[in-house]
């Protein structure tokens, strides 16, 4: 994310015993959900990453000053980057998270950036709510050989 100024390998994530959907395991990297789509197909790809940890800031801390229209760039293991225009920020109680808007097959190409966010429970150790970024295909360059 040029504007943010976040340039991070992305590394992989699944799903937890409890079929929740894992997460980053540090607070400076993130992870593509890889039951979904590849960054850039047809569907939702999902890149998740922390806002924070007891360390201080994490890599998505500044996701939800993400401007409408920022550019996402996101390099595939082919070389090719697609590339993706923020379309929306939203803030959802994790308690009504629209796992089937954010993770759900959808005829357009979709990139869908998940943190935490709103208010921190200090009872649980976490956030209330998720922010999520959504930001549609605009583009792809290939690789330089």
């Amino acid at each position: 994310m040029p504007s943010l100024g976040i340039v991070v390998p992305i590394g992989q994530l699944g799903l937890q015993a409890n079929h929740q959907v894992q997460v980053p395991t540090s607070a400076q990297t993130v992870g593509w959900f890889r039951l979904g789509p590849t960054p850039g197909q047809v569907g939702s790809s999902v890149i998740l990453g922390h806002v924070d940890s007891y360390r201080g800031p994490g890599i998505f801390f500044t996701l939800k000053s993400l401007a409408l229209g920022a550019l996402i760039e996101v390099r595939l293991a082919d070389g090719v980057t697609a590339q993706f225009r923020v379309t929306r920020v939203e803030q959802y109680a994790k308690s009504t998270f629209p796992d089937r808007l954010v993770y759900g097959s959808h005829s357009s190409r979709w990139l869908n950036l998940v943190t935490c966010g709103g208010t921190f429970d200090h009872a649980t150790g976490s956030y209330e709510s998720n922010i999520v970024v959504f930001s549609r295909l605009v583009g792809t360059v290939a690789a330089t050989p």
